[in-house]
């Protein structure tokens, strides 16, 4: 098995190394050349790949490992592929001075096949390559150099700004060459007298000016004898460093960068802010000459995805969520890719608090978003700490607004030269991801008020349900946010031949009753939602007397609820107590009317976009839930004589003949309850 060795090479800018050198000078003994010491072993990889450790600590450790690489910091790693005896040095630098230890190292055996590496061959041109290979600034493409967020929130790419084509041009980091050689490890650095740095580092750089394109520039030549090494971590990014004080592209305080994608004719690095932690910068470089090829625009929209609004609300109201696949939450360079984020991978279960998150859309307009009760927490919501957690931990932030609730939407249809888009308007309305919008992405909340989010509708499978959804947040065709939604279970999309009155009566008389199951009552910001309440438990347990309950319709048109005995009665009906009681409790109270009792029920079947509907008819006439009638509550009894209260069925399996019903207690499809019944015998 091939092992993976580290090495360290924390290297700081000779500038900053000679002020420091002076400054620590003026008192204090000087150390010792025994303080200078260090030791090394092979490691589990070679024998010809050591790791040497220094003996002591000092503010600053300078190797000369004897094979034409210099290093900095307490351990590093030296490669001798070929035999022979090499003479490694440290010097260290304490307050009164410097010291240095030398030692000669043996290599007793030729490996060249330490040099045969991969990433090796891709930097250098490999053994081959004399004259190395040389890299330059690829500045004719969008985002050859950018910033983000440090950690990285949505994967290593400048999030952040992305730099346009030649946006740089006249800053000295387009002229500026940068050539590795496999032999001793060579680093060619050519500035052509100018170099581009962060504005924060313009104090180590004599003569550093504006060039009028932000941060600064300063005139530099490169003084040779510099070197490169790369550091192969499992489970991390390639770590490429140069000697100081050489640096690649744009100055930030460091000289190691981590290789996000290296390959031929194309390197992408990522580097840390040295005096801003919480930012990364990215360059892109390709080699010297290569002419990539000519970016012929943008392809014309697609006009074959056919998707009406129809597909999205289906017969009324349409549910959706995230597919819990690969590729269905990401973020990349053009639709549909994800190559920035997760770059291919599942992330389903490492965050199933997306995609239990639910968006529907009502043929009136209207738009809910559910969370399900939980959130995946980014910091720019306020919340104190990344990932899942409770949806309640927005109350009180900045992204408050982020959390479940009803907005508005539109849809415009496709044309032969532009996608269909979805529009979502409100105080906090997105779809999947809180934070991005047309052009940008929110770096801390709140949301701007009433903000409306374009989705283009990229690609529709009527077999499958899937829904691609893209959304450029660069402005320019940079950077595309993209999801893949399906429809929900049983969110409406009834069966063919739709839910009848025979269905319903089983063509004579049928009882009814709560499914004894998690899902089956409950109550939610869209329909067959129950993230209000119980938020997805299994309440059949603690409400027996609720879920024994019949309701009874005959085909003609008689419709009887039976107590079994016994009701759960809450304070609104007048009883003494709540819970589980007898249902002669309710006799002389105001709520009497909801006992066991006799009513009329009408049935409406399915047309066009309309769902079928029960509407049941009397003083006290209700299914499942008294205090619940279409618009509202009521919050204490009695009920509105020969009242009428109509229930949508929102989906029905034929065969395990389960029936969903729903009904907006709203008006405007803010909350809605919802039961699952199923026959009695």
């Amino acid at each position: 098995m091939k092992r993976i060795f580290k090495l360290t090479a924390f290297l700081l800018p000779v500038l900053f190394m000679w002020a420091c050198i002076e400054d620590y000078r003026l008192d204090a003994e000087p150390p010792t050349v025994q303080e200078a010491g260090f030791s090394f072993i092979p490691t589990d990889e070679s024998d010809n790949i050591l790791q040497f450790t220094a003996d002591n600590d000092f503010f600053l450790m300078v190797w000369d490992l004897g094979n034409g690489v210099k290093a900095e910091g307490r351990k590093v790693t030296g490669f001798y592929p070929l035999a022979g005896t090499y003479t490694v040095s440290l010097t260290v630098y304490s307050k009164g001075g410097s010291a240095t230890f030398t030692e000669d190292i043996v290599i007793e055996n030729t490996d060249p096949t330490l040099l045969d590496r991969p990433l090796f061959n891709l930097l250098t041109g490999g053994i081959d390559a004399v004259d190395g290979k040389t890299w330059v600034i690829d500045s004719a493409r969008v985002g050859h150099f950018g910033v983000g967020p440090n950690p990285s929130q949505n994967g290593d790419f400048p999030e952040w700004y992305q730099a346009q084509p030649n946006e740089k041009r006249g800053s000295g980091m387009y002229t500026d060459e940068y050539t590795f050689k496999l032999r001793d490890f060579y680093f060619g650095w050519e500035t052509n007298g100018l170099v581009y740095l962060n504005a924060a580092q313009g104090a180590n750089f004599p003569g550093a000016f504006d060039p009028g394109v932000g941060d600064l520039s300063a005139p530099f030549v490169s003084p040779g004898g510099l070197n490169w090494n790369i550091v192969e971590e499992e489970g991390q990014h390639p770590v490429l460093s140069v000697t100081s004080p050489s640096f690649l592209g744009y100055f930030a305080g460091g000289r190691s960068y981590q290789i996000i994608h290296l390959e031929e004719n194309e390197m992408f690095l990522r580097f840390v802010d040295q005096a801003n932690n919480d930012l990364a910068w990215y360059i892109r470089l390709i080699p010297a000459g290569f002419a990539p090829p000519v970016d012929p625009g943008p392809e014309p929209e697609n006009p074959d995805v056919s998707f009406s609004l129809n597909d999205l609300v289906g017969n009324g109201q349409k549910t959706w969520k995230l597919k819990p696949a690969a590729g269905a939450f990401g973020v990349g360079p053009a639709p549909g890719s994800d190559a920035f984020f997760p770059n291919g991978n599942d992330i389903s279960g490492d965050r199933p608090c997306l995609f239990n998150d639910l968006y529907a859309f009502n043929e009136n307009g209207t738009y809910t978003y559910d969370a399900q009760g939980d959130i995946f927490g980014e910091f720019y919501m306020g919340v104190a700490s990344e990932g899942c957690q409770p949806e309640s931990n927005l109350v009180g932030t900045p992204g408050a607004a982020w959390a479940s609730g009803q907005h508005q939407f539109t849809f415009t249809p496709g044309t032969p030269t532009e996608f269909p888009k979805i529009t979502v308007t409100g105080t906090g309305a997105f779809i999947v991801l809180p934070k991005a919008f047309n052009g940008g992405e929110y770096q801390q909340g709140p949301p701007r008020e009433n903000e409306s989010v374009t989705y283009n509708v990229i690609g529709y499978d009527a077999s499958t349900g899937e829904l691609n959804l893209s959304l450029d947040i660069s402005g320019d065709g940079g950077v595309f946010w993209n999801f893949t939604l399906i429809p929900t279970e049983g969110n409406g999309e009834v069966s063919d031949g739709s839910f009848s009155l025979q269905d319903l009566t089983n063509n004579g008389t049928q009882a009814w009753k709560l499914k004894p199951g998690a899902g089956a009552f409950g109550v939610g910001p869209a329909p067959g939602s129950d993230s209000f309440f119980p938020n997805g438990n299994d309440i059949s347990g603690d409400r027996p007397c609720l879920f024994n309950d019949l309701f009874i319709f005959s085909q003609n048109g008689d419709f009887e609820y039976d107590a079994q005995g016994d009701i759960f009665g809450e304070f609104y009906m007048g009883v003494a107590s709540e819970g589980c009681q007898p249902e002669s409790n309710l006799t002389g109270t105001p709520g009497a009317a909801w006992a066991s009792g006799n009513h009329q029920f009408s049935f409406q079947p399915a047309s066009g976009n309309s769902k079928p509907k029960i509407t049941v008819t009397g003083t006290g006439a209700f299914i499942v839930l008294p205090k619940a009638f279409n618009g509202g509550e009521y919050q204490q009894g009695p009920p509105r004589d020969n009242e009428s209260v109509t229930y949508e069925v929102f989906g029905y399996d034929p065969e395990t003949k389960e029936l969903t019903l729903v009904l907006d207690i709203t008006n405007d499809g803010g909350v809605w309850w919802t039961f699952v019944l199923i026959p009695a015998s």
